[in-house]
């Protein structure tokens, strides 16, 4: 099991930061999606069910964009969540979906009391709390217990640059051109004599000329 925000509620707690952020307001669509890599199609509907949900509004023209509905401090991520998941707290049993019934099960309500606590933690963290967190990321403080600020833009694609130049280096650290490998010549064996090709002189028989004495 995965408790982890879907795609669309990334996006929205990233656009939200960006707005909480922002130094001068309305901010446009474009400049949130490029600030915080959100792509145009699911910034579109992020932004509209975010004003739907009454936390931004919207300004048209050239000069147009998006802004906070109210505080950063008076919005909760829950809800944040809820815009774009729905409620979290209802009536149906935590698993296999049925219903709450006057059953004592305990199984079930383990999984709604670690669902409330979640949706208390959400509750109680702002979004005043995460854009500065954000903020601190982004200034290369670590981030303090609790927070909830997502990584920074274009820190996935750092760390993968890294590894990826890292992994094109391993033969120069060893003092070796890289990508080249070692050469070495190859070793010639010593010619071995065969005994077939070694001539044989021929027996002679004592007291024949040339032979022995």
């Amino acid at each position: 099991m995965k408790v982890v925000p879907t795609r669309r509620t990334d996006y929205a707690i990233r656009a939200l930061i960006h707005l909480a952020n922002a130094e001068a307001s309305p901010v446009p669509a474009s400049a949130i999606g490029e600030a915080m890599e959100i792509p145009t199609g699911f910034l579109q509907q992020v932004l509209r069910e975010l004003q739907q949900a009454g936390l931004v509004t919207s300004r048209p023209g050239p000069a147009g964009g998006y802004a906070l509905s109210r505080p950063a401090a008076e919005i909760t991520v829950l809800q944040i969540v809820e815009a774009l998941e729905g409620p979290l707290r209802n009536a149906e049993c935590a698993l296999r979906g049925a219903r709450a019934t006057g059953r004592r099960v305990r199984t079930p309500l383990v999984w709604s009391s670690a669902r409330d606590a979640l949706c208390d933690e959400l509750a109680g963290a702002s979004l005043e709390r995460v854009a500065a967190d954000d903020r601190a990321l982004g200034r290369g403080r670590p981030r303090r217990a609790g927070g909830l600020a997502p990584r920074p833009p274009g820190a996935l694609r750092s760390l993968r640059l890294r590894r990826a130049r890292a992994c094109r280096r391993p033969a120069a650290r060893r003092g070796r051109a890289p990508g080249r490998a070692r050469h070495r010549p190859a070793r010639t064996p010593a010619p071995r004599a065969c005994p077939e090709s070694v001539a044989r002189a021929p027996r002679t028989a004592p007291g024949s000329p040339g032979g022995p004495d």
